[in-house]
């Protein structure tokens, strides 16, 4: 299996507010997104947890929660929740990703020590009929509250479309 809907009807009302509130935190860091070349080329990002920004690395590292995690008060206790309902020893990176009206997240294989070393979980924030996370052979179409397992080791991208942002909350969790 390389993705599960977990569960609907998570309340993220005070996530969708919050970002609302704070525009100004998306694209703060760009190491994904900037790069012609990525898959992620053109998307945004909010970073929330990762490698300490002193040394920002993909080797590993103890992830530690950025200012931006603060911001989003509601951001936290979610994490902790989706953390402790699903057996959570380690939580590593968080990152809210945004893939705007008529845009796409390219086909791509998750690299690297971080990309490797933790389970991804994802809340989906907004999201519209029409977008799907897409394996060869599955798809996924999700609804704001639905939580999904993923496996980003195998080939995978995201379709957006439609006239509706997509974000999407990733948690990095060692089970």
């Amino acid at each position: 299996m390389k993705i599960e809907l977990l569960e609907r009807g998570i309340d993220v009302g005070g996530l969708q507010s919050a970002l609302a509130a704070h525009p100004d935190l998306w694209n703060q860091h760009q190491a994904r997104t900037a790069d012609p070349a990525s898959p992620h080329h053109g998307l945004d990002d909010i970073w929330l947890r990762f490698a300490p920004q002193a040394r920002l690395t993909d080797g590993p590292h103890q992830s530690q929660w950025y200012p931006s995690a603060y911001a989003l008060r509601a951001a936290i206790p979610a994490v902790e929740a989706i953390f402790e309902r699903y057996g959570g020893q380690a939580l590593g990176g968080v990152l809210m990703t945004r893939i705007p009206a008529g845009r796409s997240c390219r086909p791509h294989i998750d690299q690297g020590w971080h990309a490797r070393a933790y389970e991804k979980f994802a809340l989906q924030i907004h999201a519209a009929p029409g977008q799907r996370f897409c394996f060869e052979g599955e798809t996924l179409e999700t609804a704001p509250g639905d939580l999904f397992w993923f496996d980003n080791q195998y080939l995978h991208w995201v379709e957006n479309p439609t006239a509706q942002d997509r974000v999407t909350m990733i948690i990095c969790l060692k089970r």
